[in-house]
């Protein structure tokens, strides 16, 4: 079966052959008859009136053969539309068809059944779902279906034959189609680029994979598609491939290399880690301190939490929360004063999912000078339920209720002044009492405008 027919492939811009035929011959009709009128006109200019008597039946069998090519040149050229339109589903039926008998035929019919279907098998729908099936791909393979669909991705000028043609290629992994699809990985067409890309993940394959890690930084695709494909992607070797591309001299590709790297968490790449937390490009050393979440490093993590980048800082933040580092609480409150918000919201997150472990330090920075400091340490401390369990000592009224009322006077004046409202609004008469003279303990303009809000609501209640 190695010898199937190859598919031509028309360029796209050539036209339908019978199609042309037929506008030539109407055409050509067509000037002879205009050229026949303009003679009788000039006959009649020179007074040639029997001559002209002579030419009318020839002009009627003239124009009657005209009107009868125009008429069938139009219906031929409906019915071959009718029938373009027709063929891919009846052949999309028929392979479908052919397919579906080969898995229950006897050897000697399926060899016959399977070189028929390649016979009859295209780059079309139909094809993809046939090459996902692993009872005749194999078959497929044999009989050099792969190397057809090859050059259909190489040479044809349809855009969306060659998107199929990637996607067939996938789905049959040929390794001799990992050549060609690697080629196409720079192809201006991003569609067609990324049906390539998509195809190369389908392969468990070392090449394959690479191919992908060089497309990082390539023109066409963006290089967060390709991540997300290697991300779902794990051959053998893809921690050794990584690293040793995390030593190119492109920071684009060190930056990719420490992404991925944190999201394979492989303890052996620890190292690579270390550093790539100390590459001179920030935008590295973000990557790779998200990355420590998943790596052992406490102390590279907190030295990075004092790194002159923001960047750095806010990923740094973000990876001592993900990886629950409460042991750099401390640290982590410090942040909360940074310039950048972006840094102060990460180290927020951060302390407010560590729980019990980071109160004190989030109560210490209830005392800030800096008002953002109180906000954000206020904001974690409601996130985290500490504030909603001083309000409800607060409501007992029993022991620890006096250092919970002084805990919630404190957050008021951090503006958290919307956790003490909604507790007021949803308690009983004695609860808001106390939560009351909590808001006028605070003292401020807002907590001012808490109160008056609170005091019109109970109107209205009465009312």
């Amino acid at each position: 079966m190695s010898d199937a027919p190859e598919r031509r492939i028309a360029p796209a811009s050539r036209r339908d052959a019978a199609g042309t035929i037929r506008l030539t011959i109407v055409s050509v009709f067509l000037l002879g008859t205009a050229c026949a009128y303009a003679a009788c006109v000039v006959i009649v200019l020179r007074g040639n009136i029997d001559a002209l008597f002579g030419l009318v039946p020839w002009l009627a069998a003239a124009a009657l053969v005209g009107c009868l090519l125009v008429t069938v040149s139009a219906v031929a050229g409906a019915s071959r539309k009718r029938v373009r339109r027709r063929t891919p589903r009846l052949m999309s039926d028929r392979v479908g068809e052919l397919a579906a008998a080969i898995g229950a035929r006897e050897s000697s019919e399926r060899e016959r059944a399977v070189e028929r279907l390649l016979k009859r098998l295209d780059v079309t729908r139909a094809a993809l779902g046939v090459a996902a099936n692993p009872a005749i791909r194999d078959q497929l393979l044999d009989g050099g279906f792969a190397a057809r669909v090859e050059r259909e991705l190489e040479t044809s000028r349809s855009k969306w034959h060659r998107v199929n043609a990637a996607g067939v290629l996938g789905l049959l992994g040929a390794e001799s189609s990992i050549g060609p699809l690697e080629q196409t990985l720079a192809d201006p067409d991003v569609d067609v680029a990324y049906a390539a890309a998509h195809a190369l993940s389908l392969y468990p394959s070392a090449t394959a994979y690479g191919a992908l890690l060089d497309a990082l930084t390539g023109q066409t695709i963006p290089s967060g598609r390709v991540a997300g494909l290697l991300e779902s992607f794990r051959c053998a070797s893809a921690r050794e491939l990584i690293e040793r591309r995390a030593e190119a001299d492109e920071p684009a590709m060190r930056y990719w290399g420490a992404y991925l790297l944190g999201s394979l968490a492989d303890p052996r790449s620890a190292p690579v880690i270390e550093r790539l937390a100390r590459d001179p490009n920030e935008d590295v050393r973000a990557n790779a301190a998200e990355a420590l979440a998943n790596f052992r490093g406490d102390e590279l993590l907190s030295s990075l939490l004092a790194d002159e980048s923001w960047v750095v800082r806010s990923h740094a933040a973000k990876a001592a929360g993900a990886g629950c580092r409460t042991n750099l609480s401390a640290r982590l409150s410090e942040l909360l004063e940074d310039q950048s918000w972006w840094v102060r919201q990460n180290a927020m997150i951060a302390l407010a999912s560590f729980g019990a472990a980071a109160i004190p330090p989030l109560l210490a920075q209830l005392h800030s000078p800096d008002r953002f400091a109180r906000n954000k340490a206020a904001e974690a401390l409601v996130r985290n339920g500490y504030a909603m369990e001083q309000i409800e000592r607060v409501k007992e009224g029993g022991l620890g209720s006096r250092n919970a009322r002084r805990f919630l006077i404190d957050l008021g004046r951090a503006e958290a002044l919307s956790t003490i409202e909604t507790a007021a609004l949803a308690s009983g008469r004695e609860t808001r009492k106390r939560m009351v003279g909590v808001l006028r303990a605070i003292g401020t303009e807002q907590a001012q405008a808490v109160l008056e809000a609170l005091e019109r609501n109970g109107d209205e209640h009465s009312d």
